[in-house]
């Protein structure tokens, strides 16, 4: 930059004093001596503004590419999120499944259901894993906006699911200290786990504070991973 600035001053001076240096120098070798000057001048500029153009697209490509890089982490982010969310619903689902298939003495229907205790406490454990998961997803939420912008549908629908499977921690947790594992105890004993297990058309509330949340919640996130760039 100071080469081309010099020639800038070497041929301004030249022109502005162009008749003493004629005579000085001579007309034919003054023509030479001001064109050397001005190709100089003019090289140097040229060299200049590609130098910038070159610096400018450098940086603009590196923009590009942290971007990319960003909107990668961010989507990759989001489908694991919505991996490990399937599999959580999956988790609660199976456990329901499983406690009316082996927790229970007698089909729907039958007259004198019992719980067994054992399989009970087993099968509830796995339930309390897939509260705490959720518990933890819903502060994960609320604290990263970019990975997850802020919604308050979302976050409503994540906290309904989440409460709805500590009100079944909560009875577990009130029973378990009183009854012995190794027993079969009333069925009417257990409220919360009877409206969760009992027949779908049935349960009110396992349909509409955990199944349709969630639902809602995996579409959020599956509308999300699709409109990611």
């Amino acid at each position: 930059m100071a080469s081309s600035v010099i020639g800038l001053t070497v041929a301004g001076a030249l022109i502005a004093r162009s008749d003493d240096v004629s005579r000085s120098v001579g007309a034919e070798t003054y023509k030479i001596l001001l064109q050397f000057v001005l190709v100089v001048v003019l090289g140097g500029a040229v060299a200049l503004i590609y130098q910038a153009t070159n610096r400018d697209a450098d940086l603009r490509l590196l923009q590009a590419r942290r971007e990319e890089e960003r909107a990668l982490v961010v989507r990759e982010t989001r489908q694991r999120h919505l991996r490990e969310l399937i599999e959580q619903y999956h988790v609660v689902k199976r456990s329901r499944r499983m406690i009316r298939a082996h927790a229970l003495t007698s089909p729907f229907g039958k007259p004198d259901i019992r719980v067994v205790v054992a399989k009970y406490d087993e099968f509830m454990q796995v339930i309390l894993d897939a509260q705490l998961w959720l518990e933890g997803f819903a502060h994960l939420v609320r604290a990263d906006d970019e990975i997850f912008p802020a919604d308050p549908t979302l976050i409503r629908n994540l906290r309904s699911a989440e409460e709805y499977l500590r009100s079944l921690i909560a009875e577990y947790e009130s029973l378990m200290p009183t009854i012995r594992n190794d027993t079969e105890i009333a069925y009417s004993a257990f409220p919360k786990l009877a409206e969760f297990v009992g027949p779908y058309a049935d349960s009110d509330h396992f349909r509409s504070l955990f199944v349709h949340p969630i639902n809602a919640v995996l579409h959020h996130l599956r509308t999300l991973v699709l409109d990611e760039p």
